[in-house]
Formats: C-alpha cells, structure tokens, sequence
C-alpha cells in the first residue's frame, strides 16, 4: 500500500502544478471551458458536458489494431513530451509512476498515470499498474470526485503507451448507484439483468486484508488478459464509495463484441467515461438534443453479444 499521508500530499502537489500550468502557460491544447452541463431526463443519471475544444483541438487519435499490442518508438508516446507536461514521478514497489496532464482535457486535473514511461510499455494494462491504482485511490482522504479509467485498443486508446486516466468527477453518475449481483465469490459481480448496459465489477474494501487484495488484484488481472487472448475490447472504470463509514473500491469492467478503431467527433463515442454515465460532446446540437435512450443504444451497439461468453468464462470456476 502507498502511505496515505503520502498519496494525500501527492494529490495535492498534482492539483496545485495542473492548475498553474493550466492558468499561466500554452501547456493544454486549450482552456478547459465546459460551456454547459445537464443530467438526461431519465432515471438512469447519466450525466452529459459540452465541451467544444476537446473536439476540435485535440491531438489526432493512432490506430492500434491489436489487443497485443507492441510498442512504436517512431509514433508518438510519452517519452517525447516537454518536460513541463510531466506533474510528477511517484515511486511504487519497484516501478515509478509518471503523472502527466492530459494536453485535451475532460475535466479539471485530468492527468495520466504511466508506468515506466522510459521501458515503452504498449497499451495493455499490466499487474502493477491496477495495484497502484488501486492503492492510489483507496488512500485518498478526500477524493475530490477523483476516478480512474482505462480505454482499450479497440475500445478508444489513443496512444499506443501505456496509461490511464486520472479524471475528477464529482457529480453522481450512472455507474455509482448501478444495482449488483454476486457473480462469483471474491467480491466479483455484475450489474443486475435489470440494468440497461452490462459489466462486470471487483469490489475492494479498505479494510480487506494484503492477501484479499493482492487475490482480487490478481484475479482482476488475469481475466483482463483473457480479454486480451481473446482480442476483446475493454474499458475500465474505478470509482471510491463508501458503505456507512468504510471505504471501498469499485473497478467495474466493460467488455465490447465490436472493435472500435475511428473515432467519429461529429457523434459521440463510446470509452470508459461513456460507459460509466459521463457524456462528453463537442457539439452543441448533439448536447442539446442528445437522450438517454440513444446513449444506451450506443453502449448497446458497443457491448454487442459479448456477455454471455463473459458470464461463461466465471461459470467455468476460472476465478
């Protein structure tokens, strides 16, 4: 586990150098200027931003076409960022962790967490990466909406780097208050068949053992590589609760049948933000006129028919 006094500090350091940066220098792409915000009628909080300049102002998205993905020293990647983009490096066990800001940002303090920038690992989550960001949030004091997400190739990665999101998000959102059902023991479980979109969810409690966590850690992992084998697109997305005074963890995982490899400004897309109920656009006509319906269509275009050869792979006892 990172010392929590010591990940408290971090944070801190991270949101004080990403406000200056953002305030007194051209380090961003632009201003984040979300313009307007609405939760869609519905039930389901799904909760939508507009936010023209990510669209338009972006960095252009690389096409990685294979969940085993090898690493391109010649494409861009973050060994090759300006130094002032680089917030901070954290040690963790025998890695060291990078955070760096989002040049395009979703939010206020929208960061990457990328291990072992110089030994160019490709996109594709690794055992010690979930361990920190796992630590990393459950330390956190005051999480300040604070949430992690990961896109896949397939599945929206834009960098063929290896990184995750570090995003705040303080508004409630669909994903937060999903009903669950047990799917197999070890506090694995996925959303009830009543819900309109489908995942599975890991959950960690603060107060689990070094043992429960590095199993759960562990078993989250290797299912992650079976979507891999299987050349299954995934998003990934951890958000902090809490049950009555103990804090947990929630890392829910969200398989897709269809490999996603365009990314379609005009229209929205479907990542890890999208999935969990955060709806970024670009366009004010799409924000204004954008449903709850059609975002659940989306979701279920993206998911396609992949569940129940998820659900058979914990029926099998590979958990």
């Amino acid at each position: 586990m990172i010392p929590k006094d010591k990940v408290n500090h971090y944070v801190g350091e991270v949101m004080r150098r990403w406000e200056k940066l953002h305030e007194t220098s051209n380090t961003f792409a632009y201003q984040l200027n979300v313009q307007d915000s609405k939760y869609l009628e519905g039930s389901n909080c799904i909760y939508s931003e507009l936010n023209p300049e990510r669209t338009t102002l972006r960095r252009a998205p690389q096409v990685i076409q294979s969940l085993n993905p090898v690493f391109e020293e010649n494409k861009f990647n973050f060994k090759k960022i300006p130094q002032q983009e680089l917030l901070m490096i954290l040690p963790y066990d025998t890695i060291e962790v990078s955070i760096i800001i989002n040049k395009s940002p979703l939010t206020l303090y929208h960061s990457l967490i990328c291990p072992d920038v110089q030994n160019g690992l490709a996109q594709r989550v690794t055992l010690d990466t979930l361990r920190f960001c796992r630590d990393f949030l459950l330390s956190l004091e005051d999480n300040r909406g604070f949430r992690i997400g990961y896109n896949s190739p397939g599945a929206l990665a834009s960098v063929n780097h290896l990184h995750m999101h570090l995003i705040s998000i303080e508004k409630d959102l669909y994903i937060d208050n999903a009903e669950l059902d047990t799917l197999c023991e070890g506090d694995v479980y996925r959303l009830n068949s009543s819900m309109p979109t489908r995942a599975v969810c890991w959950i960690f409690n603060q107060m689990d053992s070094v043992t429960q966590m590095e199993n759960k850690t562990r078993k989250l992992y290797e299912f992650l590589e079976w979507l891999c084998t299987e050349n299954t697109p995934h998003n990934i997305f951890m958000t902090p609760d809490r049950v009555k005074s103990q804090k947990r963890l929630k890392i829910f995982v969200y398989p897709r049948e269809n490999f996603c490899v365009v990314k379609d400004f005009k229209a929205f897309n479907i990542g890890f933000c999208e999935m969990s109920g955060y709806i970024p656009v670009g366009d004010k006509q799409l924000f204004d006129q954008l449903t709850e319906t059609q975002v659940f269509k989306r979701i279920d275009e993206e998911i396609g028919l992949i569940f129940p050869k998820i659900l058979n792979y914990f029926e099998s006892g590979r958990p």
